[in-house]
Protein backbone atom coordinates (compact mmCIF):
# COMPACT_ATOMS: atom_id res chain seq x y z
CA UNK A 1 0.00 0.00 0.00
CA UNK A 2 2.82 2.42 0.84
CA UNK A 3 4.41 1.79 -2.55
CA UNK A 4 1.07 2.49 -4.24
CA UNK A 5 0.89 5.92 -2.64
CA UNK A 6 4.50 6.61 -3.63
CA UNK A 7 3.58 5.99 -7.27
CA UNK A 8 0.36 7.98 -7.09
CA UNK A 9 2.02 11.30 -6.38
CA UNK A 10 3.74 11.11 -9.76
CA UNK A 11 0.51 10.53 -11.67
CA UNK A 12 -0.63 13.31 -14.00
CA UNK A 13 -2.99 15.63 -12.15
CA UNK A 14 -5.99 17.33 -13.60
CA UNK A 15 -5.31 20.77 -14.92
CA UNK A 16 -6.93 23.00 -12.31
CA UNK A 17 -7.64 26.66 -12.80
CA UNK A 18 -6.44 27.74 -9.37
CA UNK A 19 -3.19 27.30 -7.50
CA UNK A 20 -1.94 28.46 -4.12
CA UNK A 21 1.56 29.72 -3.45
CA UNK A 22 3.50 31.47 -0.72
CA UNK A 23 5.05 34.89 -1.04
CA UNK A 24 7.11 35.70 2.03
CA UNK A 25 4.64 35.30 4.91
CA UNK A 26 1.48 35.60 2.77
CA UNK A 27 -0.57 32.89 1.10
CA UNK A 28 -1.83 33.78 -2.35
CA UNK A 29 -4.50 32.10 -4.47
CA UNK A 30 -4.45 32.53 -8.23
CA UNK A 31 -7.47 31.81 -10.41
CA UNK A 32 -7.92 32.47 -14.11
CA UNK A 33 -11.53 33.53 -13.48
CA UNK A 34 -12.07 36.28 -10.88
CA UNK A 35 -15.63 35.23 -10.09
CA UNK A 36 -14.63 31.62 -9.46
CA UNK A 37 -11.69 32.82 -7.39
CA UNK A 38 -14.07 34.82 -5.21
CA UNK A 39 -16.21 31.69 -4.76
CA UNK A 40 -13.18 29.68 -3.62
CA UNK A 41 -12.21 32.42 -1.15
CA UNK A 42 -15.74 32.30 0.31
CA UNK A 43 -15.55 28.53 0.82
CA UNK A 44 -12.13 28.88 2.49
CA UNK A 45 -13.55 31.60 4.73
CA UNK A 46 -16.36 29.25 5.80
CA UNK A 47 -13.77 26.60 6.71
CA UNK A 48 -11.80 29.22 8.63
CA UNK A 49 -14.94 30.23 10.54
CA UNK A 50 -15.97 26.67 11.43
CA UNK A 51 -12.41 25.91 12.55
CA UNK A 52 -12.74 28.79 15.05
CA UNK A 53 -9.37 30.29 14.16
CA UNK A 54 -10.37 33.77 15.29
CA UNK A 55 -9.03 35.25 12.05
CA UNK A 56 -11.19 37.63 10.04
CA UNK A 57 -11.37 36.97 6.29
CA UNK A 58 -12.64 39.76 4.06
CA UNK A 59 -14.56 37.85 1.39
CA UNK A 60 -15.66 41.09 -0.28
CA UNK A 61 -12.12 42.11 -1.20
CA UNK A 62 -11.76 41.95 -4.99
CA UNK A 63 -8.97 39.93 -6.51
CA UNK A 64 -5.92 41.72 -7.81
CA UNK A 65 -6.13 41.49 -11.57
CA UNK A 66 -2.90 40.35 -13.18
CA UNK A 67 -2.12 39.62 -16.82
CA UNK A 68 -3.62 36.12 -17.00
CA UNK A 69 -5.25 35.61 -13.61
CA UNK A 70 -6.85 37.08 -10.49
CA UNK A 71 -4.86 36.96 -7.26
CA UNK A 72 -6.37 36.78 -3.75
CA UNK A 73 -4.57 37.03 -0.42
CA UNK A 74 -6.05 34.12 1.59
CA UNK A 75 -3.70 34.25 4.60
CA UNK A 76 -6.53 35.21 6.94
CA UNK A 77 -9.05 32.89 5.25
CA UNK A 78 -7.52 29.52 6.18
CA UNK A 79 -6.36 27.76 9.37
CA UNK A 80 -2.80 28.52 10.46
CA UNK A 81 -1.76 24.97 9.56
CA UNK A 82 -2.36 25.78 5.89
CA UNK A 83 -0.46 29.07 6.11
CA UNK A 84 2.47 27.25 7.68
CA UNK A 85 2.58 24.10 5.56
CA UNK A 86 0.99 24.85 2.17
CA UNK A 87 3.44 23.55 -0.43
CA UNK A 88 5.82 22.26 2.24
CA UNK A 89 7.32 18.77 2.15
CA UNK A 90 8.67 16.76 5.11
CA UNK A 91 12.35 15.93 5.54
CA UNK A 92 11.52 12.22 5.73
CA UNK A 93 8.95 9.77 4.43
CA UNK A 94 6.01 9.06 6.69
CA UNK A 95 3.59 11.98 7.21
CA UNK A 96 0.63 11.14 5.00
CA UNK A 97 -2.96 11.80 3.99
CA UNK A 98 -4.60 9.95 6.88
CA UNK A 99 -2.50 11.78 9.43
CA UNK A 100 -3.33 15.16 7.87
CA UNK A 101 -7.05 14.34 8.04
CA UNK A 102 -6.76 13.38 11.72
CA UNK A 103 -4.61 16.38 12.65
CA UNK A 104 -6.93 18.87 10.92
CA UNK A 105 -9.86 17.23 12.75
CA UNK A 106 -7.94 17.74 16.04
CA UNK A 107 -7.94 14.02 16.76
CA UNK A 108 -4.15 13.75 16.62
CA UNK A 109 -1.80 16.54 17.78
CA UNK A 110 1.11 16.23 15.37
CA UNK A 111 2.22 15.37 11.84
CA UNK A 112 3.66 11.87 11.39
CA UNK A 113 2.87 8.58 9.71
CA UNK A 114 -0.64 7.26 10.34
CA UNK A 115 -1.66 3.74 9.40
CA UNK A 116 -4.84 2.89 7.48
CA UNK A 117 -5.96 1.02 10.61
CA UNK A 118 -5.55 4.17 12.69
CA UNK A 119 -7.60 6.18 10.19
CA UNK A 120 -10.34 3.55 10.13
CA UNK A 121 -10.36 3.30 13.93
CA UNK A 122 -11.22 6.98 14.31
CA UNK A 123 -13.75 7.27 11.47
CA UNK A 124 -16.51 5.96 13.72
CA UNK A 125 -18.12 6.85 17.05
CA UNK A 126 -17.39 8.24 19.54
CA UNK A 127 -15.32 10.86 17.67
CA UNK A 128 -16.68 10.67 14.13
CA UNK A 129 -19.98 9.88 12.48
CA UNK A 130 -20.61 9.08 8.86
CA UNK A 131 -22.78 11.56 6.98
CA UNK A 132 -26.01 10.21 5.54
CA UNK A 133 -26.60 10.39 1.82
CA UNK A 134 -28.27 13.68 1.05
CA UNK A 135 -26.87 15.35 4.19
CA UNK A 136 -25.10 18.58 3.39
CA UNK A 137 -21.32 18.46 3.74
CA UNK A 138 -19.58 21.35 5.45
CA UNK A 139 -16.03 22.66 5.23
CA UNK A 140 -13.78 20.61 7.50
CA UNK A 141 -15.53 17.27 7.02
CA UNK A 142 -13.24 14.31 6.37
CA UNK A 143 -13.31 12.50 3.05
CA UNK A 144 -12.22 8.85 3.14
CA UNK A 145 -11.52 7.25 -0.21
CA UNK A 146 -11.77 3.49 0.12
CA UNK A 147 -11.28 0.44 -2.03
CA UNK A 148 -14.56 -1.35 -2.63
CA UNK A 149 -14.20 -5.08 -2.15
CA UNK A 150 -16.72 -7.86 -1.69
CA UNK A 151 -16.76 -7.93 2.09
CA UNK A 152 -14.79 -4.84 3.15
CA UNK A 153 -13.76 -1.29 2.20
CA UNK A 154 -10.13 -0.72 3.28
CA UNK A 155 -8.78 2.83 3.52
CA UNK A 156 -7.05 4.21 0.43
CA UNK A 157 -6.78 7.99 0.95
CA UNK A 158 -7.99 10.68 3.31
CA UNK A 159 -8.49 14.43 2.81
CA UNK A 160 -10.26 17.48 4.21
CA UNK A 161 -13.34 18.56 2.29
CA UNK A 162 -13.74 22.33 1.89
CA UNK A 163 -16.22 22.60 -0.97
CA UNK A 164 -17.13 20.83 -4.18
CA UNK A 165 -14.21 22.70 -5.72
CA UNK A 166 -11.55 22.61 -3.00
CA UNK A 167 -9.86 20.06 -0.72
CA UNK A 168 -6.80 19.99 1.54
CA UNK A 169 -4.67 16.91 1.01
CA UNK A 170 -1.23 15.34 1.13
CA UNK A 171 -1.13 12.96 -1.79
CA UNK A 172 1.21 10.29 -0.51
CA UNK A 173 3.52 9.40 2.39
CA UNK A 174 6.67 10.31 0.43
CA UNK A 175 8.84 13.22 1.49
CA UNK A 176 8.28 14.57 -2.04
CA UNK A 177 4.51 14.92 -1.58
CA UNK A 178 3.54 18.41 -0.32
CA UNK A 179 0.63 19.55 1.83
CA UNK A 180 -1.62 21.16 -0.73
CA UNK A 181 -4.85 23.07 -1.23
CA UNK A 182 -6.10 21.61 -4.50
CA UNK A 183 -9.26 20.96 -6.42
CA UNK A 184 -11.54 18.20 -5.15
CA UNK A 185 -11.63 16.84 -8.70
CA UNK A 186 -7.86 16.53 -8.63
CA UNK A 187 -8.01 14.39 -5.48
CA UNK A 188 -10.60 12.14 -7.10
CA UNK A 189 -8.55 11.90 -10.28
CA UNK A 190 -5.27 11.06 -8.54
CA UNK A 191 -6.94 8.38 -6.43
CA UNK A 192 -9.04 7.04 -9.29
CA UNK A 193 -12.54 7.61 -7.93
CA UNK A 194 -14.96 7.15 -10.86
CA UNK A 195 -17.31 9.98 -11.75
CA UNK A 196 -20.45 7.89 -11.26
CA UNK A 197 -22.80 9.21 -8.59
CA UNK A 198 -22.66 6.00 -6.55
CA UNK A 199 -18.89 6.45 -6.17
CA UNK A 200 -19.04 10.00 -4.82
CA UNK A 201 -21.87 9.93 -2.29
CA UNK A 202 -21.62 10.44 1.46
CA UNK A 203 -21.86 6.70 2.03
CA UNK A 204 -20.41 3.70 0.22
CA UNK A 205 -23.44 1.52 -0.37
CA UNK A 206 -23.42 -2.26 -0.43
CA UNK A 207 -23.17 -3.59 -3.96
CA UNK A 208 -21.45 -0.48 -5.34
CA UNK A 209 -19.72 -1.27 -8.62
CA UNK A 210 -16.85 1.21 -8.08
CA UNK A 211 -13.29 0.05 -7.51
CA UNK A 212 -12.82 3.17 -5.37
CA UNK A 213 -15.46 5.29 -3.66
CA UNK A 214 -15.58 8.08 -1.09
CA UNK A 215 -17.36 8.37 2.26
CA UNK A 216 -17.65 11.53 4.36
CA UNK A 217 -17.42 12.00 8.13
CA UNK A 218 -17.90 14.73 10.71
CA UNK A 219 -15.69 14.58 13.79
CA UNK A 220 -15.21 16.08 17.22
CA UNK A 221 -11.75 16.62 18.69
CA UNK A 222 -10.01 14.22 21.04
CA UNK A 223 -9.73 16.97 23.67
CA UNK A 224 -13.51 17.50 23.58
CA UNK A 225 -14.09 13.80 24.07
CA UNK A 226 -11.68 13.49 27.01
CA UNK A 227 -13.01 16.65 28.68
CA UNK A 228 -16.63 15.55 28.34
CA UNK A 229 -16.09 12.03 29.69
CA UNK A 230 -15.42 12.31 33.42
CA UNK A 231 -15.32 8.52 33.80
CA UNK A 232 -11.98 8.26 32.02
CA UNK A 233 -9.25 7.78 34.66
CA UNK A 234 -6.71 10.58 35.10
CA UNK A 235 -3.93 8.08 34.52
CA UNK A 236 -5.29 7.46 31.01
CA UNK A 237 -5.66 11.18 30.32
CA UNK A 238 -2.09 11.78 31.49
CA UNK A 239 -0.91 9.07 29.11
CA UNK A 240 -2.64 10.81 26.20
CA UNK A 241 -0.80 14.03 27.12
CA UNK A 242 2.60 12.33 27.33
CA UNK A 243 2.13 10.46 24.07
CA UNK A 244 1.09 13.75 22.45
CA UNK A 245 4.25 15.47 23.71
CA UNK A 246 6.38 12.75 22.13
CA UNK A 247 4.44 13.01 18.87
CA UNK A 248 5.43 16.69 18.71
CA UNK A 249 9.08 15.56 18.89
CA UNK A 250 8.39 13.03 16.13
CA UNK A 251 6.86 15.79 14.00
CA UNK A 252 9.93 17.95 14.51
CA UNK A 253 12.11 15.08 13.34
CA UNK A 254 9.91 14.25 10.33
CA UNK A 255 9.34 17.80 9.08
CA UNK A 256 12.54 19.58 10.06
CA UNK A 257 15.07 16.79 10.53
CA UNK A 258 15.81 17.60 14.18
CA UNK A 259 16.92 14.66 16.30
CA UNK A 260 14.64 13.24 18.99
CA UNK A 261 16.38 13.58 22.32
CA UNK A 262 17.31 10.50 24.32
CA UNK A 263 15.29 11.98 27.21
CA UNK A 264 12.14 12.20 25.07
CA UNK A 265 12.62 8.64 23.84
CA UNK A 266 13.12 7.38 27.39
CA UNK A 267 9.99 9.24 28.54
CA UNK A 268 7.74 7.63 25.91
CA UNK A 269 9.12 4.17 26.62
CA UNK A 270 8.66 4.69 30.37
CA UNK A 271 5.13 5.99 29.75
CA UNK A 272 4.28 2.90 27.69
CA UNK A 273 5.65 0.63 30.38
CA UNK A 274 3.68 2.46 33.08
CA UNK A 275 0.47 2.20 31.05
CA UNK A 276 1.01 -1.52 30.58
CA UNK A 277 1.54 -2.04 34.31
CA UNK A 278 -1.52 0.08 35.04
CA UNK A 279 -3.70 -2.05 32.77
CA UNK A 280 -2.42 -5.27 34.33
CA UNK A 281 -3.58 -3.99 37.71
CA UNK A 282 -6.76 -2.34 36.40
CA UNK A 283 -9.07 -5.18 37.44
CA UNK A 284 -8.66 -3.98 41.03
CA UNK A 285 -9.17 -0.31 40.20
CA UNK A 286 -12.58 1.28 41.03
CA UNK A 287 -11.99 4.10 38.53
CA UNK A 288 -11.52 1.67 35.67
CA UNK A 289 -14.65 -0.16 36.73
CA UNK A 290 -16.61 3.02 35.92
CA UNK A 291 -15.79 2.64 32.23
CA UNK A 292 -18.19 0.76 30.03
CA UNK A 293 -16.81 -1.55 27.37
CA UNK A 294 -17.10 0.97 24.53
CA UNK A 295 -15.23 3.68 26.47
CA UNK A 296 -12.50 1.28 27.51
CA UNK A 297 -12.05 -0.15 24.03
CA UNK A 298 -11.86 3.33 22.53
CA UNK A 299 -9.37 5.00 24.89
CA UNK A 300 -7.08 1.98 25.19
CA UNK A 301 -7.44 1.17 21.50
CA UNK A 302 -6.56 4.77 20.62
CA UNK A 303 -3.35 4.67 22.65
CA UNK A 304 -2.43 1.31 21.16
CA UNK A 305 -3.03 2.58 17.60
CA UNK A 306 -0.95 5.67 18.25
CA UNK A 307 1.98 3.72 19.65
CA UNK A 308 1.95 1.36 16.70
CA UNK A 309 1.85 4.21 14.17
CA UNK A 310 4.60 6.12 15.99
CA UNK A 311 6.74 2.98 15.96
CA UNK A 312 6.34 2.76 12.18
CA UNK A 313 7.37 6.40 11.79
CA UNK A 314 10.43 5.84 13.98
CA UNK A 315 11.39 2.87 11.84
CA UNK A 316 11.21 5.09 8.74
CA UNK A 317 13.78 7.41 10.33
CA UNK A 318 16.15 4.47 10.28
CA UNK A 319 18.23 5.60 13.25
CA UNK A 320 20.61 7.49 10.95
CA UNK A 321 20.52 10.70 12.96
CA UNK A 322 19.47 10.07 16.54
CA UNK A 323 20.72 6.49 16.68
CA UNK A 324 17.76 5.14 18.66
CA UNK A 325 14.83 5.26 16.26
CA UNK A 326 14.89 1.63 15.17
CA UNK A 327 15.31 0.30 18.69
CA UNK A 328 12.68 2.58 20.24
CA UNK A 329 10.33 1.87 17.33
CA UNK A 330 10.51 -1.88 17.93
CA UNK A 331 10.07 -1.33 21.67
CA UNK A 332 6.96 0.82 21.14
CA UNK A 333 5.48 -1.73 18.76
CA UNK A 334 5.99 -4.39 21.42
CA UNK A 335 4.35 -2.23 24.09
CA UNK A 336 1.40 -1.53 21.79
CA UNK A 337 0.76 -5.24 21.29
CA UNK A 338 1.07 -5.94 25.02
CA UNK A 339 -1.28 -3.06 25.84
CA UNK A 340 -3.85 -4.46 23.43
CA UNK A 341 -3.56 -7.86 25.08
CA UNK A 342 -3.68 -6.46 28.60
CA UNK A 343 -6.74 -4.30 27.93
CA UNK A 344 -8.73 -7.36 26.89
CA UNK A 345 -8.10 -8.84 30.29
CA UNK A 346 -9.45 -5.89 32.26
CA UNK A 347 -12.32 -7.09 34.41
CA UNK A 348 -15.30 -5.24 35.81
CA UNK A 349 -15.81 -2.87 32.91
CA UNK A 350 -18.55 -4.62 30.97
CA UNK A 351 -21.95 -2.96 30.68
Amino acid sequence: MKHAFFVLIFMTSLAQAFNVRKSKDRLLLRETNCEEGQEIVSSLAQWNLLAKTGKQCDTSAPGEIKKNYCQFDITDCVPDHVVKYQGATPQTDGPNCWNLSLVMSKILPALRYSSPEEMNFYMRPPLCRQLKDGEEKIAGDVGAIRQVKKDKTPEYHGFIYISEKVAYSKNGFSRMAPYDLQSLDNVYEVYQVPRQEECRKNEITEGATCDKAVAFFRCQSMDEYLENNSNIPEKIKETFQKVGMFEVCVEDRALRGNAISKEATKNILDTSKALLNYLKQAKDSPEVAKLDKEERDFVIGSLQMRLEAISEQLAMFGGTQDGTSLVSGLALEGFAKQIKSASKGVAGVQK
